[in-house]
């Protein structure tokens, strides 16, 4: 799974970016805002969603790991879909997009392309109560500032996670390990977090 991308921009492709990595193109779909912030010869850095399907892998780009988990929280909801959630962090920027669903306001939602009022009020019902913890908005620890280490630090996250640990825990412990190693690869940070979790608490 790729989870981070860091690049040149070789080349603009509708809704997407080709990102040239060391001579390899990959081609990342973003919404709106982030693709007029780069232009053909710019420097690119993103977090980036793979979307695995039987006939395709798709991948999604965000210069924030709060657009990335809303992105992320937004394809929890049946019937919406990448593209219906680009077209959503395309028509308000993730802090109002939050905001307009933590307070029921599902009309806002419905500026996004292709979302109509069912589709927002399902998208309201089901993630109003989610968002705080999910999408990003209680602050991340400041030391986790750059993109490589928020993306290591959300791999580590979903590795624990599937592995049995609670979220919080997960997460805390993610977090401390990729702000310490940021350039770690993930299995190398993995055995890093496990070890710390096998820590007594109060430990040294």
């Amino acid at each position: 799974m790729i989870a981070y991308l860091r690049g040149t921009c070789q080349a603009m492709d509708g809704d997407a970016l080709v990102v040239d990595v060391r001579g390899v193109g990959y081609l990342v779909a973003v919404a709106e805002p982030e693709r007029l912030a780069h232009h053909v010869g710019s420097d690119v850095e993103l977090l980036v969603h793979t979307e695995v399907r039987e006939d395709d892998i798709a991948l999604y780009g965000f210069g924030s790991a709060g657009a990335r988990d809303l992105f992320r929280c937004l394809l929890s909801v049946p019937g919406v879909g990448p593209k219906a959630a680009l077209a959503l962090l395309s028509a308000l920027d993730p802090p109002r997009l939050a905001a307009a669903i933590e307070a029921g306001q599902s009309q806002a939602l419905c500026k996004a392309k292709g979302i109509g009022k069912k589709t927002a009020e399902t998208i309201v019902v089901k993630l109003r109560d989610r968002l705080p913890a999910i999408a990003g908005s209680a602050p991340r620890p400041a030391q986790v500032g750059t993109a490589a280490a928020a993306g290591l630090a959300a791999d580590l996250e979903s590795a624990l996670i599937n592995l049995g640990y609670r979220p919080q825990t997960a997460t805390a412990v993610a977090q401390s390990t990729a702000a310490a190693q940021p350039e770690a690869s993930l299995d190398i940070a993995l055995r890093a977090a496990l070890a710390a979790l096998r820590r007594p608490a109060g430990g040294g």
